[in-house]
Parts: C-alpha cells; sequence; structure tokens
C-alpha cells in the first residue's frame, strides 16, 4: 500500500481529512496525522511516504517550509497536494515552483478532491511500473536510471550505475539533454533511431516527452534539428528544445528542467516553429506575476452588468498582458481558474447551478493549453454566463438574495434552520450563508433575530400582551433567549423598553 502523512493545523480539519476518503479502498495506508509543520516533517522522515497533504499556513514550519526542506532532502521524493484558502495566489504560486501539481482551495470540492487523489494515484503506479521495468530491462539500467533522476525520484544512483555515471563523466568534457515533445509513438521510434545513429542515450520519459542525452559539441544542435525534421515529415505537432550544458549526468535535471520549460513556453505563445536552444534563447525566462485584482474585477463586474464589449475588451487587455509579458502557463492558468470560479459564484447567485460548467472546470485543472485556446474557452464561459443572466433578468424574476430575504420576512416567527432555507431554494447552505454575509453584512441567523426583535418592540408598544406571549409570537421557544437577544439589540430589558417607548409619547 502507499503510505500517507496528512498536516494541519486544525484539528476538524485533520480529522476530516481522515474521514473524506476510504483510504484503504484506494490502496492508502495513513502513517501520520501532524498538527504543525516541525511534526510533519519527523514523520516524513520516520515513514518515508509516497504522499503528503498539507495545510499551507501552520505554525512554526509553514506548507511551503515544509515541501522546501523535503525537496532539499537526500530521500525519494513524495507527491503533495496542498490545501490553501480561497485567493491565495502567491502561495500556489510557490508551490508551483516546489514541483507540486495539485493545489486545492478550502473548502475541498469533492470532485476535484476525487479527481486529484485518482491523479496521484496513477502517478504512483506509474512509478511503481518504472521500478520493475528497471528490474526486468537490465541492459537498459542507465537511461532507465536517468529517466527517474529527470523525474525527480531520487537524489543518488544506486551503486552500480553510480560508478557507470563517473566512468563517462571522466570520458567527456560534459553533457546536454535535448528535451521532445509530441505524439509518444512517434517521438519514441523517431529519437531511437537518431540516437542510436549519434551515440547519444535514448531517455524514455512518462507521458509525450522524450529525450537525449549527448556529449557536449557542436553536433548537439545538428541532432536537434534531425529530430525536429523528422517530427515535421511525420506530420507530429511537437517541440525540440536543447537544455544547457552540464558537466556530469547527475546535473543532466538542471538541463533537462530547462529545456521542458522552454518547450512548453514555446507552444504555449505558439512561437516560431524549429528547435530551441536556451543557449541563445534569452526570452526562457517567464514572469509569475499575476494581474492585478482591478483588471478581474472589471472584468467580472462588466460579466455581470452585461456589458459585453466592455468585458471582451477586458479579457483582450489581460491576455495581451500575459503574452507582452511572458507570463508562466502556470500563472494563466491559476488566473483562468479564478476567472471560471467567480462567474461559477455569480451564476449561483442568479440562481443557476455550477455543474453545467463541470466540463470547463476539468479543462483547467489540465495541463494548460496554449494562450489563445485559454482565452477562447474563457471567452465561451463568460458568455454564457451574460447569457444566463439575461435570461434570468428577462424572466422578470428577482435576485435569489432578495428572495430569501422576502421569505425571512415572511416566516421569521416559524422555526428555520439555513439548511431548510438552502433546500427551499435549492441553493447550497454554505454558499448561501457566505452570499448572505457577504451582501448583508450579518448571517442569516442574526437577520431573522433582528426581525423577531423589530417585530417584538412593536408588539409591546401598540399591544398589552405579557412579554411571554410575545416572545413566543414572534418565534422564541425559549422565554430567556429572547431574553438575551431582546437586551442584546435594545440594552434594556422587554419592561423597561414598553415602559420608556409609552413614556415619551
Amino acid at each position: 500500500m502507499f503510505k500517507v502523512v496528512l498536516a494541519d493545523d486544525e484539528t476538524i480539519a485533520l480529522e476530516g481529512l481522515r474521514t473524506l476518503t476510504d483510504w484503504e479502498e484506494l490502496g492508502f495506508e495513513i502513517c501520520g496525522a501532524c498538527e504543525n509543520g516541525e511534526d510533519a516533517l519527523t514523520m516524513i522522515d520516520e515513514c518515508s511516504p509516497d504522499l503528503v497533504i498539507t495545510d499551507i499556513r501552520m505554525p512554526g514550519i509553514d506548507g511551503l517550509e515544509l515541501i522546501k526542506r523535503v525537496r532539499q532532502s537526500d530521500r525519494e521524493q513524495p507527491l503533495f497536494i496542498v490545501l490553501s484558502g480561497y485567493g491565495e495566489f502567491e502561495y500556489a504560486r510557490t508551490a508551483i515552483r516546489y514541483g507540486v501539481k495539485h493545489y486545492l482551495l478550502k473548502p475541498v470540492i469533492e470532485a476535484e478532491w476525487d479527481k486529484a487523489l485518482a491523479d496521484i494515484t496513477d502517478e504512483l503506479e506509474l512509478r511503481v511500473k518504472h521500478k520493475m521495468q528497471q528490474n526486468m530491462l537490465a541492459n537498459q539500467l542507465l537511461p532507465v536510471a536517468i529517466a527517474r533522476m529527470l523525474e525527480g525520484q531520487w537524489a543518488e544512483p544506486e551503486e552500480e550505475i553510480a560508478e557507470q555515471m563517473d566512468c563517462l563523466d571522466e570520458a567527456v568534457l560534459g553533457w546536454t539533454y535535448i528535451h521532445v515533445d509530441g505524439s509518444k509513438n512517434i517521438i519514441t521510434e523517431i529519437c531511437r533511431k537518431l540516437a542510436e545513429a549519434a551515440g547519444a542515450l535514448f531517455i524514455d520519459m512518462p507521458g509525450d516527452q522524450a529525450g537525449l542525452v549527448v556529449e557536449n559539441s557542436a553536433s548537439t544542435a545538428e541532432l536537434a534539428m534531425e529530430v525536429y525534421t523528422e517530427l515535421s515529415r511525420n506530420g507530429v505537432k511537437g517541440s525540440v528544445s536543447i537544455g544547457p550544458s552540464v558537466q556530469s549526468l547527475r546535473e543532466l535535471p538542471v538541463s533537462y528542467m530547462v529545456a521542458a520549460g522552454a518547450a512548453a513556453r514555446n507552444f504555449f505563445y505558439s512561437e516560431a516553429s524549429g528547435p530551441i536552444d536556451t543557449n541563445m534563447d534569452a526570452r526562457v525566462q517567464l514572469n509569475y506575476n499575476l494581474p492585478s485584482a482591478n483588471l478581474t474585477e472589471e472584468l467580472m463586474g462588466a460579466v455581470e452588468r452585461l456589458q459585453e464589449q466592455k468585458a471582451w475588451d477586458k479579457l483582450k487587455e489581460m491576455f495581451r498582458m500575459f503574452e507582452q509579458s511572458r507570463t508562466a502557463p502556470e500563472v494563466v492558468q491559476m488566473t483562468s481558474i479564478d476567472i471560471m470560479l467567480k462567474s461559477m459564484e455569480l451564476v449561483k447567485e442568479f440562481g443557476g447551478k455550477a455543474e453545467q460548467w463541470s466540463d470547463s472546470f476539468d479543462f483547467f485543472k489540465t495541463k494548460p493549453k496554449s494562450l489563445a485556446v485559454l482565452e477562447d474557452i474563457l471567452r465561451d464561459l463568460l458568455n454564457s454566463c451574460m447569457e444566463y443572466i439575461k435570461q434570468h433578468k428577462e424572466r422578470g424574476s428577482e435576485h435569489p438574495h432578495i428572495q430569501v430575504e422576502c421569505y425571512l420576512k415572511d416566516n421569521y416567527s416559524k422555526p428555520l434552520t439555513v439548511k431548510e432555507i438552502a433546500e427551499h431554494f435549492y441553493i447550497n447552505s454554505v454558499y448561501l450563508g457566505q452570499a448572505f454575509i457577504k451582501k448583508n453584512g450579518i448571517s442569516i441567523l442574526e437577520y431573522i433575530h433582528n426581525l423577531r426583535i423589530e417585530q417584538a418592540k412593536k408588539r409591546l408598544i401598540e399591544t398589552g400582551e405579557t412579554v411571554r406571549k410575545i416572545a413566543e409570537n414572534v418565534g422564541y421557544v425559549h422565554y430567556h433567549h429572547f431574553l438575551r437577544e431582546f437586551e442584546k439589540r435594545t440594552a434594556l430589558k422587554p419592561v423597561a423598553y414598553r415602559n420608556q417607548a409609552r413614556a415619551e409619547k
């Protein structure tokens, strides 16, 4: 079974992680549940987990520092799922730099959680498969070992491989990694064939990527061009990038990361064809700055007010800024998810359901596509959002929040709960509670108490009913509860309030 360590400084949240999933059924064993980063780091050292799920904000060592220390250690690296409060994109950006692929917002959406665990499980099973292949293919130990190293699965090779690496390092002046993206079957065939002819080492990487490790020489660029020419001849839409030279095979991850990053940038921005030489291309540096919050707010404000042209202008302005500043694809993806979530929230305010955007949400959670594709997808999403709002207004129906307030004014004397109110309007109870506070500045229950006490004040002045009778009529089962709420809002007991009001007449 795979081992997992949980880390969250909130006991309730930690228990929630324990019970949110049937861990044993998924093939996981919880080997530690820690309430701070220090304990989590110790537990990781002791049980070497395959997966670590950590909150961002914890006392002492926070989630990001925990990931950083684990990444710097000489151990087989676990996968990470990072949990964070809504909108903390600065933390997400740092997590990405540490190689974290799964960043979930609290409260965790069940479908998103299940998808993340499924991806994690697939990745861990792939790791196991790679280990099995290494044992079976004894004649390819070195390339398999290098592939694992590039994936960050271990820091130091086994003794036999280490000796082989040392011998090769002594025989040459250095190494260069050529990164290839494209259709898996075709790039594998092409790279295997050209590697053999050029005396290079073919590296079989997971997914639609492969690589060639070559000695530092002037012929590296020629080999990269041969690969690219073969891709084009076979009609493969892919990329070839040359990483920086390194002195030893153990330093190949540096060359690989730079080359892979340049390839992703090239594809994302749909630049000119041909191999990318990172030693010659100064544009590989990406920008990790987020767009201004004002720009996003202006965009969503235009959508809510159905100002279509302004919305498209703001969206275009945002994506031209991404293009001009060379914004990292991951940051563009996070911004797109933020806009999508705000759109879903806006539609829910008008009585819509978020499920109709589930396909878009799945799209945004995958590897970022090109900048142009993301812009088109967002444009379609925002257009659908405006269409829904327009139809809602044309039907002449009131905003659901206004309907809720009217419902409370008509039914405040009844025993109401937020869950019952939400079910009445077919709205998620957590969302309704948060949205009501955002609009009115107080909770639904406080709003009900205010309505009840206002009516009680009116009855105290206009009728001769007893205080107990008035408390029952406005909805209080317990008399002392009524007294407490009344005094909290008037600073007077009911009888004193009645006497003072009558004396003032």
